[in-house]
């Protein structure tokens, strides 16, 4: 027993992900026009946070429905769309931008390690909701378009919701930080 346990000693922890309810980290990348930007640039507002490349068939599939969906419906409740390339040229993001129709932000990733404190087990599309607080409400790979969008709602409605018109999901989504 006693080199069971010593075996368990020696074996490296696995890189760990955010957990619901944890805060997200700032993140520091640059936009198509290789200026700064960072997570912090958005303090108070519900990001919805999406990495994609543009040879990921699901990443092109769900990048109209965050404009149009999400970002077009809900930017003036003070949501932002912000999708994260992981490891490609600006020009090519630039112009698979412009040939989608794409106005929320895109920031480029120079590699893989953006997205390890999200999950480990990377794979694409993964997105993510965060909420005013900068606290993670909702993670996932895959694009679930109704998942998100009931989980920003949620994030709108929070505190706006009269005790009489509570509902237990409401309340423990409240308290899910």
């Amino acid at each position: 027993m006693r080199s069971l346990a010593l075996l368990f000693l020696l074996v490296p922890a696995a890189v760990g992900a955010y957990d619901i309810g944890d805060p997200v980290a700032d993140i520091e990348l640059t936009d198509l026009d290789g200026l700064p930007v960072a997570l912090s640039d958005h303090a108070g507002e519900i990001i919805v946070l999406n990495f994609f490349t543009t040879w990921c068939p699901g990443c092109n599939e769900e990048a109209a429905v965050l404009e149009n969906e999400i970002w077009q419906v809900y930017q003036e409740d003070g949501v932002t769309v912000i999708a994260i390339d992981i490891q490609e040229s600006v020009g090519l993001v630039l112009g698979w931008s412009l040939a989608n129709q794409i106005t929320y932000h895109i920031w480029m990733a120079p590699d893989w390690s953006v997205l390890d404190p999200f999950t480990d087990s990377p794979a694409l599309p993964y997105n993510t909701v965060i909420d005013r607080d900068q606290t993670l409400r909702y993670a996932q790979i895959g694009f679930d378009r109704d998942a998100i969008i009931a989980m920003v709602e949620t994030i709108i409605d929070e505190g706006s919701t009269p005790v009489a018109g509570a509902t237990w999901s409401g309340v423990k989504a409240l308290f899910a930080r």
